[in-house]
């Protein structure tokens, strides 16, 4: 959207520039003048008016560079200043309504607003969960042995919340531990017994949203009953996806943490044998600098979003047949796939298919650490580590224009899938360092 705010009063100056701490909202008299036993010159008056009105224009001149240092985000989120009075183009209007100013005043009407909505959905969602006929068998198998999950927290506790520790955002991922202790549980009733599952052991989104660390619980793929026109089927999904997005990310951090940790850097020629075998992995001959521009993790909040959408929420049946999240599209015969039913007779392309969930989030992470479409994509994000901060869905969308045939309409669904369900929230989620769970819907 673009607005127009006119300077018409000088009166409208002042309530913009008090804004930003130029002007008060209130005529002062230094308080040397005002001492006990003190005159006023009335005399000096006009004077002192003239010099006021002075520094009041001053103020208004450097407006313009005070708002440039305000609103200085991106192209999109931009306020530009003519001798009209001041535009703001993109969302920002949005952005200063809903997250500058309750920043800047310390409101939390908004967090309020998502808490109660996020509540609403939760109540409906557990509502249904309780008004569901209840399955024969709500036990899972571990080693073997079975239990009741009515009577029992499986993984010693693991699902009980904790409070995150504080995470620096410079070292925002770090390598995850490899694990030979997983076990294995069989979780019946699909959908509806998933989500029972999840609630009785205390993995729920909101709680993540929070800080607690989120179990370590990977499915290899989604129930078969997944359902847009049920409550919880987003929340499943999200569930379901949020541990193995992080795990995916652990292993591209534990990449780049070789080879920081190598201390080398200049051409892959001469690298040692750790950083050369990275580079072959991810297709770079040149150097450092270009290897590490790829080996890089992707926010949370963009994987949820992407396979949100490529999957219709888990219900499209490339997801259901073969494990395909996100629609990539392969020509070799030799990689499995499955023909998609709108494709045009003069074309050959299919859908990959995978053999687990996790294989498709790990094959998509580097299509777009790898492929050249996305060469501006991983600009942006090395652009803002070198600043100090990880890159936001919403920085990296922009960039993913070649991800769809209607870039236009992607990208701006894609951002509403990410505020709409609070994505970000979980950017910087980490796992738990339990015991691993491998579930078998």
């Amino acid at each position: 959207m673009t607005g127009r705010l006119r300077r018409s009063t000088p009166l409208s100056a002042c309530l913009l520039l008090l804004a930003f701490g130029a002007c008060s909202s209130t005529t002062t008299i230094d308080d040397e003048e005002l001492s006990p036993g003190s005159t006023f010159d009335l005399a000096s008056a006009p004077t002192r008016v003239a010099e006021g009105m002075k520094a009041f224009e001053g103020r208004v001149e450097a407006f313009p560079d005070q708002v440039s240092e305000r609103f200085s985000f991106d192209e999109e989120r931009a306020i530009k200043v003519d001798g009209e009075g001041f535009e703001i183009t993109g969302d920002t209007f949005n952005y200063i309504v809903n997250e500058w100013l309750p920043q800047v005043t310390g409101s939390d009407e908004r967090a309020e607003r998502e808490a109660e909505k996020a509540a609403k959905a939760e109540a409906e969602r557990q509502a249904q969960v309780a008004a569901a006929p209840q399955r024969a068998s709500t036990t899972v198998v571990s080693n073997g042995q079975s239990f009741d999950l009515s009577a029992a927290t499986p993984m010693g506790g693991q699902f009980v919340p904790t409070r995150a520790p504080q995470v620096n955002p410079q070292r925002a991922l770090a390598p995850l531990a490899p694990s030979s202790n997983a076990v294995s549980k069989s979780v019946p009733g699909g959908l509806e017994g998933v989500g029972r599952f999840f609630d009785q052991n205390g993995y729920l989104l909101d709680t993540m949203r929070r800080g607690a660390p989120v179990p370590p619980v990977f499915a290899r793929k989604l129930p078969n009953d997944m359902n847009n026109s049920v409550p919880m089927n987003k929340d499943v999904f999200l569930r379901l996806l949020l541990p193995l997005s992080i795990k995916v990310n652990a292993e591209i951090a534990a990449e780049r943490a070789t080879i920081e940790r190598s201390g080398y850097s200049g051409p892959i020629t001469n690298a040692p044998a750790s950083v050369r075998t990275i580079a072959a992995k991810y297709d770079i001959q040149s150097n450092t600098t270009n290897l590490l521009q790829r080996v890089d993790v992707l926010p949370v909040s963009l994987i949820l979003a992407q396979a949100g959408l490529e999957s219709g929420w888990g219900t499209s049946r490339y997801v259901q047949q073969g494990n395909a999240l996100f629609g990539q599209r392969v020509w070799d015969s030799s990689q499995p796939g499955m023909t998609p039913s709108d494709r045009d007779a003069d074309q050959n392309h299919r859908v990959r298919t995978f053999t687990s969930l996790e294989e498709s989030i790990r094959s998509y992470a580097m299509n777009l650490n790898t492929n050249s479409a996305y060469l501006e994509m991983r600009k942006a994000r090395a652009g803002l580590r070198r600043t100090g901060r990880m890159a936001s869905a919403r920085d990296l969308i922009p960039h993913l224009n070649r991800y769809s045939e209607d870039p236009t309409y992607y990208a701006a669904t894609l951002n509403t899938l990410v505020n709409d369900n609070r994505l970000t929230d979980f950017d910087r989620a980490r796992l738990s360092n339990g015991q691993p769970m491998n579930l078998y819907l």
